[in-house]
């Protein structure tokens, strides 16, 4: 089964609080596109996980290969993240300090 998240992070790389600065999410997005696969959720990525990012999934999943095929084969599972790991977003956490 091809994993994604149902929900976006609130640090999701293709969101305007992503964890990575504007030239970096273009190099990932650019690798991605290059060897046709997917972005893994940084949330996943810590624990060993290969689920693929809900945004990225829904903005540009068309792109790739590998997801259309998954697609096709009807093998895409959406799945909860789990609650410990939803995290607040930088911006959020920020305003605390």
């Amino acid at each position: 089964m091809f994993k994604v998240y149902k929900e976006s992070c609130k640090n999701c790389l293709l969101s305007p609080d992503a964890i990575v600065s504007p030239s970096r999410r273009s190099e990932i997005i650019k690798g991605c596109a290059e060897e046709q696969t997917h972005f893994i959720c940084h949330v996943a990525s810590i624990e060993g996980e290969d689920i693929c990012c809900k945004t990225f999934y829904d903005t540009l999943g068309h792109k790739s290969q590998m997801i259309r095929i998954a697609e096709r084969l009807g093998m895409v599972e959406l799945i909860d993240q789990p609650e410990t790991e939803k995290l607040v977003s930088h911006k959020e956490l920020n305003k605390k300090k």
